[in-house]
């Protein structure tokens, strides 16, 4: 799994299938009726799949995973991440200014390695 993006904190947003015409109407702080926007995200957006995390009071809560289509990093103008995904959502972020102090995103482990000192080969 290679890692294309992992922004943290994040202001993100996403609009379902239909809702509107291009990705790149959708703005990550914008709040257009019918979006879904949530102020302190991480996101990661490996090769494959875009994940979105949460703060909740148990601790870091998925929001969103699923696999895209199209994938438009940030531009260095407005600094803001586009997403297709294969049901059609469209989903925008963008790093937000803030230090995301207090949050438990910001230790959260999501790649879910293991260790070992044991070779299982010998």
């Amino acid at each position: 799994m290679r890692i294309l993006a992992d922004v943290f904190p994040a202001h993100f947003s996403a609009a379902p299938a239909g809702a509107l015409r291009d990705v790149f109407e959708l703005n990550p702080i914008s709040h257009i009726l019918g979006t879904f926007y949530v102020s302190t995200t991480r996101v990661i957006v490996s090769d494959t799949h875009v994940t979105v995390a949460s703060d909740a009071p148990e601790g870091p809560q998925i929001v969103f995973h699923e696999t895209y289509l199209s994938y438009f990093p940030a531009d260095s103008q407005s600094g803001v991440y586009r997403v297709l995904t294969t049901s059609g959502k469209m989903l925008a972020f963008q790093k937000d200014n803030s230090c995301g102090c207090g949050s438990r995103l910001r230790a959260w482990n999501p790649y879910r390695t293991l260790s070992s000192i044991l070779d299982p080969t010998q």
